[in-house]
Formats: structure tokens, C-alpha cells, sequence
């Protein structure tokens, strides 16, 4: 059987943070900030970078601070908390362009 995968557009303005500062594997993180918070009230989607933690993503760190819009695979997960439970989306991107 294949599987099929639905891919999602997204809007919105491309940032990047230093993440695990301090350790072997610090490095960029990559994010894009919605115009509007998504259906689980996420104002930021984290988009999963190819290559190593510590590395700079080649195509992603070319967008950095510009608005942008990616065709890619949204990841939902479920976080199991004390208080209940909560949906978070992430992006595997296909592709990217500027708007």
C-alpha cells in the first residue's frame, strides 16, 4: 500500500533561533511566524531542517526575515500534560519561495 501524503501551504515570515546553546550541538532553529495563530493557537511553526543540528539549513537560511511561503507536510503531534493533553503542528517543507 502507498502512502499518500497531503501537502499544506503556509504563509508567513521565516525566523531563525540559536538553539541548545552551550552544548556540541548548538545551532540554528528554524521557525515560521504565522501572520494568524493556526487552529491549535500556535503563533510559530517549527520547520524541520535537513542536515545536522549544529549546521545552518542551506536552503532555509537564505529566507531568514523575509515573507514567505512554503508548500510542505504538516506534522500535528499529541503532548500528553498533567492538565490534559494538546495538538502542536510542525512543517516538513517541500518547497519555499518569497511573496
Amino acid at each position: 500500500m502507498k502512502e499518500v501524503i497531503y501537502l499544506k501551504e503556509f504563509n508567513g515570515i521565516l525566523k531563525m533561533k540559536i538553539e541548545r546553546v552551550g552544548t556540541l550541538s548548538e545551532g540554528p532553529e528554524y521557525y515560521l511566524k504565522l501572520y494568524k495563530p493556526n487552529e491549535f493557537g500556535q503563533k510559530e511553526l517549527p520547520i524541520r531542517k535537513t542536515g545536522l543540528l549544529w549546521q545552518n539549513d542551506p536552503i532555509l537560511h537564505n529566507f531568514i526575515d523575509k515573507n514567505v511561503q512554503i508548500i510542505g507536510e504538516s506534522v500535528i503531534v499529541k503532548h500528553v500534560k498533567f492538565d490534559g493533553t494538546i495538538k502542536t503542528e510542525s512543517i516538513i517543507y517541500k518547497e519555499m519561495k518569497e511573496t
